[in-house]
């Protein structure tokens, strides 16, 4: 499929499927089995649009934005993406323990694709943001989880993606801190062609997105505009 000067995302005929294992009681030794993720979806994202994925925990989001990631394989169909890529889940972009930050963050630039002459703004964006200290200079392995986090959100969040998948994840640091990472998320998220989130907060979805797509157990039950969304999937969850 050759995508359209004004797509970001093209889905076509796209399903997943994958095995679990499980025991029971007529099989206590346990087996295999198959279970359908994501169920043939045909969804196609313009450049520019704000889409927000809704649904109960289980219902294949983050699947989903592991899929359009590059990082699951289909079982059915394809999708095709325009642009650099960029999946926020979590706050590790595979920092290695044994360097200090400011190394990780200078490998890290390097492997991501941040130009000789874009690196040292990149790396200065990132130390003030985390505001370790000098900490920033001591090996990676002897970091609290706070710290960690600090380093890899600033890390995520100085890129400029084309395309931002964001998998709901805000938590690292105190109350003073997520304050100071919500905004620079808004900076990031304006800095970027195209963006899905994935999604529990309605407040979220209906102040930054455009478009909400509602999965239910792989499938699609609807793809509207946020508000329209966002009330199918109150009155979803509400009935059960």
């Amino acid at each position: 499929m050759v995508l359209e000067k004004s797509d970001a995302v093209e889905i076509s005929n796209f399903s997943l499927d994958y095995h679990i294992f499980k025991r029971s009681r007529k099989k206590p030794l346990g087996d295999f089995e198959h279970f359908n993720a994501l169920k043939n979806l045909d969804i196609g994202i313009k450049v520019g649009e704000t889409v927000a994925l809704l649904g109960r925990n289980g219902a294949g989001k983050s699947t989903l934005l592991k899929c359009i990631a590059g990082l699951l394989r289909p079982s059915k169909g394809k999708i095709v993406t325009e642009g650099r890529v960029i999946l926020l889940a979590g706050s590790n972009p595979g920092f290695i323990p044994e360097l200090t930050g400011r190394q990780n963050v200078i490998e890290l630039a390097l492997a991501y694709g941040i130009s000789k002459d874009e690196s040292p703004e990149f790396i200065k964006s990132i130390e003030d943001f985390a505001d370790i200290g000098e900490a920033f200079d001591r090996k990676f392995s002897g970091y609290s989880s706070g710290m960690r986090g600090k380093v890899g959100f600033g890390f995520i969040t100085a890129l400029d993606p084309d395309i931002l998948l964001m998998d709901e994840t805000l938590g690292v640091g105190d109350r003073e801190f997520r304050k100071k990472a919500a905004k620079r998320l808004e900076g990031f998220i304006e800095r970027s062609g195209t963006v899905i989130i994935s999604t529990h907060s309605l407040g979220l979805a209906k102040e930054i997105c455009t478009r909400g797509i509602v999965l239910d157990k792989g499938n699609i039950v609807i793809d509207s505009n946020a508000e329209e969304a966002i009330s199918h999937y109150i009155h979803m969850t509400e009935n059960g």
